[in-house]
């Protein structure tokens, strides 16, 4: 039994490996599965050449993406699960994808939904139907996922059950020069969802003495870089912004931030939150999703709601009055999540679902 564990081969599949907190979360799981003795491979539905394959290159994880067209990458992969025991599907658009092959698949299939957004529309429900007698789990990354996932698609014969994202605890070397201005990071895609122009708005509320006292860093591209930029020349051009684009270097990003911004309208368990706080870095949410199990008001980070610009500005005030409590509340998230939500209690949770 102990050898058949050890050997336990896992297909992950995602929908791409541009950079993304889901994808990153799959490649760090990949790397503590080896460690454990298991062997997973990635199998990205994106093309060849994207971000994150150097990553997992660095750590010599085995991955696949196909230039070929949309039968041809179907047959492709279909040949790959013939060689695993575990089929891990991360994508709702994976699932989508694989769905003509993926009753032919003998062993285990667990799917796992990243995201807390409902899956509403009329074509979701309808996949999820024809596809349910082949699960033999779902998971979520947070119980608000759970719950939205629960309310949109009836499965009852399925086993549902929430599994925390996991970092490797392993905090950055800062490698840029220290400012006497606070550095305020957003790090994620430039959707309507994420609401990066809260952070923005919130700013140019502020008096311009402490304008000029902070640093604005944004990591990440997407539809509303432009709106966003736009914005900032329009509405607070003095201010210190710089819009970083795609990073993938996690040196790069933590190193250039004292305090982690998220506006988003609704998130699952949030992987910039995670990484952010294992790299002793307080986080300023909004009070949604997974949020606020990870960041505990005034202890690991601040909480406001959805769209509140004022109190975010307010809290961006309040740092400014008391800089010390970035590095008080810094530990104490750095703490916290290296108690509650290390990669390798994500590693055991999966592989107890895989040998069920």
């Amino acid at each position: 039994m102990q050898d058949k564990k050890l050997g336990l081969k896992v297909a992950h599949i995602v929908g791409s490996l541009k950079v993304g907190g889901a994808e990153r979360f799959v490649i760090d799981l990949c790397r503590t599965q080896k460690h454990n003795g298991q062997q997973p491979i990635i199998i990205s539905l994106g093309q060849p050449g994207e971000q994150l394959e150097a990553e997992c290159a660095a750590e010599n994880i085995t991955f696949f993406s196909s230039s070929r067209s949309a039968i041809f990458k179907l047959i492709q992969v279909f040949i790959r699960f013939k060689k695993v025991d575990v089929l891990h599907i991360h994508s709702p658009h994976a699932l989508k994808f694989l769905q003509v092959v993926i009753p032919f698949f003998k062993g285990k299939l667990i799917y796992t939904r990243h995201g807390a957004a409902p899956l509403k529309a009329e074509h979701w429900k309808k996949l999820h139907v024809k596809v349910q007698s082949c699960f033999n789990a779902i998971t979520f990354v947070s119980q608000e996922g759970m719950e939205n996932f629960k309310k949109q698609h009836h499965l009852p014969e399925v086993p549902h059950s929430v599994i925390d994202n996991g970092v490797i605890i392993d905090p950055i070397r800062s490698i840029t020069q220290s400012s006497k201005k606070i550095k305020l990071g957003s790090v994620g895609r430039m959707i309507p969802l994420k609401n990066q122009l809260g952070l923005l708005k919130a700013v140019n509320i502020l008096d311009v003495d402490l304008q000029n006292s902070i640093e604005l860093h944004f990591f990440g591209d997407g539809d509303c870089l432009k709106s966003l930029m736009a914005y900032k020349e329009q509405a607070i051009p003095n201010v210190a912004v710089t819009f970083h684009g795609m990073v993938n270097d996690r040196e790069i990003i933590y190193s250039n931030i004292d305090a982690l911004v998220v506006c988003s309208e609704t998130e699952g368990l949030s992987m910039v939150i995670i990484e952010a706080m294992a790299n002793r870095i307080p986080v300023i949410a909004t009070n949604v999703g997974g949020n606020p199990k990870l960041v505990v008001d005034q202890k690991t980070g601040w909480l406001f709601e959805y769209d509140d610009n004022n109190k975010l500005a307010e809290i961006i005030s309040s740092i400014e009055n008391d800089k010390a409590i970035l590095e008080t509340l810094g530990l104490e998230a750095f703490n916290y999540i290296s108690a509650n939500f290390s990669i390798q209690s994500s590693a055991e949770k999966y592989l107890a679902l895989y040998e069920k």
